[in-house]
């Protein structure tokens, strides 16, 4: 029987990792990497304090605030790069499972952007920023979701 194939994707608020596990006693392989510093939609910023606008008959409006902080704008666009770096990894890594683990805020929102083939293979997730941790000592984080 073929050993299953597993690609772990791990990420933060600023970096992603993708890692894949060939089955029991092969511990994890670090594949590909992403980080906040590769996309420029990420470089975003406001003004310190919100523009005044003219209304109807040149009556003053005051500014908006944004609805969102910018970590959380950051955090939903550097998300999206993730979810789509997985679109095009989850071919290529040939693999029959997925696994999350990433930062309680950063899951809950890749958990809505994974969509296609890897989601159908999501086999669990971990809510648990792990980047800073080496890849030999990531299995013991994953017993029970990975035979790493």
């Amino acid at each position: 029987m073929k050993p299953d194939r597993t690609l772990v994707l791990m990420a933060d608020d600023t970096e992603a990792r993708f890692l894949i596990n060939e089955g029991p006693g092969t511990g994890l392989k670090e594949l590909a990497g992403l980080s906040t510093a590769q996309f420029p939609d990420l470089q975003i910023g406001y003004q310190d304090r919100p523009v005044r606008q003219t209304g109807p008959a040149g009556a003053p409006r005051h500014g908006v605030d944004p609805h969102e902080t910018l970590e959380v704008q950051r955090r939903e666009r550097f998300a999206k790069h993730v979810a789509e770096a997985l679109a095009q990894e989850w071919p290529q890594a040939k693999a029959d499972r997925l696994v999350v683990a990433a930062a309680p805020k950063m899951l809950g929102v890749l958990r809505k952007l994974i969509a296609g083939p890897a989601a159908a293979a999501l086999a669990g997730d971990l809510a648990k920023d792990l980047m800073k941790i080496p890849a030999i000592d990531l299995p013991r984080h994953f017993e029970g979701l990975i035979k790493v």
